[in-house]
C-alpha cells in the first residue's frame, strides 16, 4: 500500500512539471526503487524518446534477472518491434547486454504476430552468429 501511495503522490506532483522534468524525477527515483520509477514513467511520460532512454539505461545497469522488470514496463510502451530494433543496434558493441535482454523477450512476445516472431528469431540468429565467430556474449 505504501508503494501505491507513493506512486499516486509522485504522479500528482509530477503532473505539474514539464515532461523533461518528469523524466529527470523518474531517473532519480530509479536509484531508490526501479519498479516504482518504471510505474511512474508509465503513468506520466508520453514521449517514446524517454522510454528508449529508460530501455538503454536498463540495459546498462540491470543484471541478467533485473532486466526482466525493465522489459515488463518498457516493451508495452515502446512495442516489441522497436525494442528488438534497439537491441539489434546495440548488438555489436554490447552483445552481453543484448543477450541478457534476449533471454527474457519471449515472455513478452505476441506469438501470433508473425513479424514480431521473425524479428526475434533474426536477432537470436545474429547472437548465435556472433557466438560462432567467437565474440563473447
Amino acid at each position: 500500500m505504501t508503494s501505491q501511495l507513493n506512486l499516486k503522490n509522485n504522479s500528482s506532483v509530477l503532473m505539474n512539471l514539464s515532461e523533461e522534468e518528469q523524466f529527470h524525477q523518474v531517473c532519480a527515483l530509479l536509484e531508490k526503487d526501479v519498479i516504482e520509477a518504471l510505474k511512474l514513467a508509465n503513468s506520466t511520460l508520453r514521449s517514446k524518446k524517454y522510454f528508449q532512454d529508460l530501455l538503454e539505461r536498463g540495459l546498462e545497469v540491470a543484471d541478467a534477472s533485473e532486466i526482466e522488470v525493465w522489459l515488463k514496463y518498457l516493451v508495452p510502451r515502446l512495442g516489441m518491434r522497436y525494442v528488438i530494433n534497439v537491441l539489434e543496434g546495440k548488438l555489436i558493441e554490447q552483445p552481453q547486454r543484448v543477450n541478457k535482454a534476449l533471454y527474457w523477450l519471449p515472455k513478452f512476445l505476441n506469438r501470433t504476430n508473425e513479424t514480431e516472431m521473425n524479428l526475434f528469431k533474426n536477432l537470436e540468429n545474429k547472437i548465435l552468429e556472433l557466438t560462432v565467430n567467437h565474440v563473447t556474449v
